[in-house]
């Protein structure tokens, strides 16, 4: 988490003024009606990102920066966050992978597409219906381990605190429920600052996530290449999802990361990896 704190401070900043006069911003309507926002940067093949839960687009700059220079980078704002639009509750993957089929829709060719963390869940989701559109599939631990009842309880204590108007208390109860330490509350309270704006966006991902199917059979017949992420100094959900992913799809490859967590802090690593894989 602690991690998580430094990109949120990093990312935030910097060149927003130049990136914003090469960036564009499009929308297209998803299949219940949802407007899907999301933004181009640089020319090439497409290269398709879909960020984390709670985690900001801004946060992606440095990576988004770096591929760039080789595709045509297409960063999507995952619905129930803004600027999308919020669909139907409770939330379910497969309102979030129509999304993603619908943004491959518009591009005019197959794209490569890299999902981290629950934004890797969206991905696998989608590519029973859109694997055509997929050129290749890149994974940053998407947390298939936490699939099903495992955070169940801690989603009903983390909407009784949104619904009461204490997202920073929500985001607290949400990093608690998946830490590997017991970190006193106190530390997680700066990052619970600067993300509490998100926090209806983590709900619906924790909706998303408890109503998963835990079995990933369904999975085990997916052809497209696959690269799985991690990093070495992950959480223990993030190394047991990426074992089980591992295991289970037959085109994958594993790619450990020296020095980063759940929420990698050096962007050059992970473009670098993108890069290689996508080609």
């Amino acid at each position: 988490m602690l991690q998580l704190l430094e990109v949120c401070k990093s990312r935030a900043s910097g060149r927003r003024h130049d990136r914003d006069m090469l960036r564009t911003t499009e929308s297209v309507e998803s299949a219940d009606g949802t407007r899907v926002v999301f933004h181009l940067q640089g020319d090439g093949p497409p290269l398709v990102v879909l960020h984390g839960a709670l985690t900001t687009t801004d946060m992606y700059n440095g990576l988004t920066d770096m591929l760039a220079s080789r595709y045509r980078v297409v960063v999507v704002e995952r619905r129930d966050y803004g600027p999308s639009g919020s669909g139907p509750r409770p939330a379910g993957f497969s309102r979030q992978a129509a999304d993603l089929g619908a943004v491959l829709g518009v591009l005019g060719e197959p794209a490569f597409v890299f999902g981290h963390s629950i934004g890797g869940l969206v991905a696998l989701h989608a590519m029973h219906e859109t694997s055509s559109a997929v050129r290749r599939l890149a994974l940053y631990e998407p947390p298939v381990a936490l699939a099903g009842p495992v955070l169940a309880s801690a989603l009903a204590e983390i909407q009784e605190l949104v619904k009461r108007d204490r997202p920073e208390e929500a985001i607290v109860e949400f990093f608690t429920a998946i830490s590997d330490s017991a970190r006193p509350p106190t530390t997680l309270e700066p990052i619970a600052r600067i993300l509490a704006h998100r926090a209806a966006g983590l709900v619906a991902d924790l909706e998303c996530l408890t109503a998963m199917e835990p079995d990933l059979s369904r999975w085990s017949t997916l052809d497209t290449q696959t690269l799985l992420l991690a990093g070495d100094n992950t959480d223990s959900y993030g190394s047991k999802s990426i074992d089980l992913l591992h295991a289970t799809l037959p085109n994958a490859d594993l790619m450990v990361l020296a020095g980063q967590g759940h929420h990698p802090d050096d962007p050059a690593a992970v473009a670098a990896a993108l890069s290689e894989f996508f080609g």
